[in-house]
């Protein structure tokens, strides 16, 4: 009975000391940038890369420079409000659509890097856009969703989606209109090489609190619907890229290959070693050889069935010492020795 109080004092205490660190110091939930795949707040992008994962068997995050996106065909990338990025990034973007690629581009005021023309605009969705918190909010609640017309929804009447861009696109000759509304193009796609590059400037028709707000699932959906080969969500210009390690020059098939062959020469000399394990160092050294060589020599001749032998020269050797010390002869026998010893001891 006495055990059983103090352990349940000790759990007690436990309970208390974690319920009081935890109330003293309560986890804070990180608030993350903006326009992030894997972010679950409201202006992250979470939700509807979860839509498209339901949909498209590979799905993930890019996050080296664009000069490394994977060679092939019929694979997405997703772009939102990228930051940073070079001309030359911009061209070997090109390249990879122009090689049989697809860009979704969600940018509210995009550079002309790519290809795009916009032109601003003036009217109250211009304004809105004016007043837009610069840290990602999108201004929702100030602004309401204005009537818009999508030619790849023909038939659909009544929908509305946020218009916060203070630009609206110029499409070229040959380009395909997404979505527009009264101000202009909202967003349009454009036929490269093989590929295509679609460009969105509304991002936060895709953000986690407003994807299923007015029209925006409707709207974008289509952009999304298409098998691919692999969808990648852009992350390298949000701050979370990676620079390639130092293997990453090499191809995946010389890597394996020198894995198998590392593992094979650990493993051979592994079975070539002598020994493995502690080494037994003697505490006294009495002789040129120490006690381990010693005792690998009496395992030596006892597995090779030597024994007599071994005593044998162990008696010679004895022999000689008597002769060289006390002056006994070889036919010394074993009782005058003794005597020998022990009137000298």
């Amino acid at each position: 009975m006495k055990w059983n109080k103090r352990y349940a004092a000790l759990l007690v205490c436990a309970a208390l000391f974690i319920g009081i660190g935890l109330w003293v110091a309560k986890p804070a939930v990180k608030d993350q940038p903006p326009w992030l795949s894997f972010s679950a707040d409201t202006d992250g992008l979470k939700g509807w890369r979860e839509l498209v994962e339901s949909g498209q068997s590979r799905t993930g995050e890019w996050k080296l420079r664009w000069e490394r996106l994977p060679a092939g065909s019929n694979q997405l990338l997703v772009v939102a409000e990228p930051l940073g990025v070079g001309p030359e990034e911009w061209t070997a973007l090109k390249s990879w659509v122009r090689a049989g690629n697809h860009l979704i581009l969600l940018d509210r005021n995009p550079d002309s890097f790519f290809g795009f023309e916009t032109a601003e605009t003036e009217g109250p969705d211009a304004a809105a856009a004016d007043g837009e918190d610069k840290s990602g909010n999108s201004g929702s609640d100030k602004s309401a969703p204005v009537p818009v017309e999508a030619p790849l929804l023909s038939g659909r009447s009544g929908l509305t989606a946020l218009a916060l861009s203070p630009v609206r696109i110029n499409p070229g000759k040959g380009d395909e209109v997404l979505v527009s509304d009264k101000q202009g193009v909202l967003a349009s796609r454009m036929k490269v090489g093989s590929g295509s590059a679609a460009l969105v400037l509304e991002p936060e028709w895709l953000q986690n609190g407003e994807a299923l707000k007015a029209s925006h699932l409707d709207l974008m959906w289509p952009l999304f619907a298409e098998e691919r080969t692999s969808v990648l969500f852009d992350e390298t210009h949000h701050g979370y890229g990676v620079k390639p390690g130092l293997f990453a020059i090499y191809p995946v098939w010389l890597l394996l290959v020198s894995i198998q062959l590392a593992a094979a020469l650990a493993l051979w000399l592994w079975l070539k070693g002598k020994r493995f394990g502690p080494v037994h160092v003697p505490r006294e050294w009495t002789v040129r050889r120490g006690d381990e060589t010693v005792r690998a020599l009496a395992a030596w001749y006892h597995r090779s069935g030597l024994m007599e032998e071994a005593l044998e020269h162990g008696r010679q050797r004895l022999r000689q010492l008597l002769a060289q010390r006390w002056g006994l002869g070889p036919d010394t026998s074993p009782a005058q020795a003794a005597a020998a010893a022990r009137s000298r001891w």
